[in-house]
């Protein structure tokens, strides 16, 4: 009989990685939902069904803590088992998903704008909606690739640059907030080319109907640091568990494909040698028949 353990650290390792990857995919969803970027308004109800999974997946994070603290508490005394050693790092990956937990709280808060009674007007959500969904998919690219980094145990180079893509993308988006007072004024202006000044007082839009969105773009700039947050515990956890850097990773890759070419070639020579003493070994009975 083969007996095959499961590891309690094994499965902790990867239930940290698949939550950050529903979280990631949920938080592009939630965005896409509420600026209605969904290209396809007929939805057919299962295809509404797994929208509604992927939207909730950072459920997955926030209820997840019991599992990954019981998790936690036997991979301690297991023994060295596949790419984890001796002493192991296992009590990061609690702060890893208390990170996520926090991060999931604000998507679970921004998930409830969706379904509000009081939406803020559509003119104002165009404006805004592509920044927000580009900051959202710069988000879930960072929480993606940290997903990598755990899942292969690899430090990426990558890391670093997506970070600074999302953080550019929060000043994009706080920049259009600051603007957003010159767009209520322009739509305020009279249609006609005529000399009279704006009747503002008609046209401004009502501080209800303004809040809703601007709650929403407080939580996603808030998101933003949280993910933050998450990538540093998960670059801690590459240092204490001395995850490999990415050009040792491709190192290792090049040197098994130079022992192939190696391999390879060795045996073309072989096969080659054989041959001709094949060749060889013919011609000598030939010429001894000749004779």
């Amino acid at each position: 009989m083969i007996f095959c353990p499961v590891w309690a650290g094994k499965e902790l390792h990867f239930l940290i990685n698949r939550n950050m990857e529903k979280l990631a995919d949920s938080l592009d969803g939630c965005v896409a939902e509420y600026f209605n970027d969904d290209g396809n308004a007929n939805e057919q109800d299962s295809t509404k069904k797994d929208s509604g999974k992927i939207l909730r997946g950072y459920e997955c994070a926030l209820n997840s803590k019991a599992s990954e603290e019981t998790m936690a508490n036997f991979a301690r005394w297991e023994p060295a088992h596949g790419p984890f050693n001796f002493r192991h790092p296992w009590k990061q990956y609690l702060k890893i998903g208390a990170a996520m937990r926090n991060c999931a709280f604000c998507i679970e808060s921004f998930n409830t704008c969706i379904n509000s009674e009081i939406q803020a007007p559509e003119f104002l959500k165009n404006n805004f909606s592509d920044v927000c969904i580009r900051l959202s998919s710069h988000c879930s690219k960072v929480l993606k690739e940290l997903s990598v980094t755990m899942k292969t145990m690899t430090k990426s180079s990558a890391t670093d640059l997506l970070v600074s893509e999302m953080n550019f993308a929060v000043q994009e988006l706080q920049n259009d907030l600051k603007a957003l007072p010159n767009w209520l004024l322009l739509d305020s202006l009279p249609a006609n080319n005529e000399k009279e000044e704006p009747n503002t007082e008609q046209l401004i839009v009502p501080l209800t109907e303004i809040l809703p969105l601007a709650t929403a773009i407080s939580l996603l700039i808030e998101i933003t640091a949280r993910i933050e947050g998450i990538v540093d515990v998960v670059d801690k956890l590459a240092d204490l568990a001395e995850f490999k850097p990415e050009d040792d990773k491709k190192s290792e890759q090049k040197k098994i494909d130079d022992q192939t070419m190696k391999s390879l070639k060795r045996s073309e020579f072989v096969m080659n040698k054989s041959i001709l003493q094949l060749f060889s070994h013919q011609t000598e009975k030939t010429s001894l028949f000749g004779h």
